[in-house]
């Protein structure tokens, strides 16, 4: 299993804060997150107050990727942007994606690694996310934003390091091989 370091965005009253959080695969659970929760009460037990509070941080991180990853691997979400676009986007547990917008023509993309970055979390079940192709926005590639606000999900365009024309999908099981 690889570990990869994203940027995570949480909103706080006054603006947002950075922190950095490890990013790995959709098939990987919170698992890839445990080695950050020992490290960190062992520099605890050792009076490295910062270096434990610093992996505290990654750690709360890094489960609220995977609780992300975990609602949007292996579905399959279809419905139109809020800037009218209609939007398939089909992410498969393994890493895989296919995503279809527009209609006539419709363009297609596919690939073989997504990864959740941009993560905005307040809870399990309201945050809005960007998920790419690669896990550094910078280097280009695919990208969509998503948003879960209980049951319901949207999709929209990612924009820098924000979201934005989020619109109503449905989430249904994907066909993934």
């Amino acid at each position: 299993m690889r570990l990869l370091h994203a940027v995570v965005l949480s909103a706080l009253p006054l603006g947002l804060v950075a922190t950095t959080a490890p990013v790995v695969h959709a098939e990987a659970s919170t698992v890839a997150c445990k080695p950050l929760l020992k490290n960190s009460k062992k520099a605890a037990r050792a009076g490295q107050k910062a270096k434990a509070k610093r992996l505290r941080t990654k750690y709360r991180a890094c489960t609220s990727a995977a609780t992300v990853r975990t609602a949007l691997a292996g579905y399959t979400f279809t419905g139109t942007r809020g800037d009218g676009e209609a939007v398939s986007v089909t992410l498969c547990s393994n890493g895989t994606w296919e995503s279809r917008t527009g209609s006539r023509p419709v363009a297609i993309s596919t690939g073989a690694n997504w990864f959740v970055r941009n993560l905005n979390f307040s809870n399990p079940t309201k945050w809005v996310t960007q998920v790419g192709e690669y896990q550094d926005r910078s280097k280009g590639g695919w990208g969509v934003g998503v948003a879960r606000n209980g049951d319901t999900f949207q999709v929209g365009i990612a924009y820098f390091d924000g979201v934005t024309d989020l619109g109503g999908v449905t989430r249904a099981p994907a066909a993934c091989g």
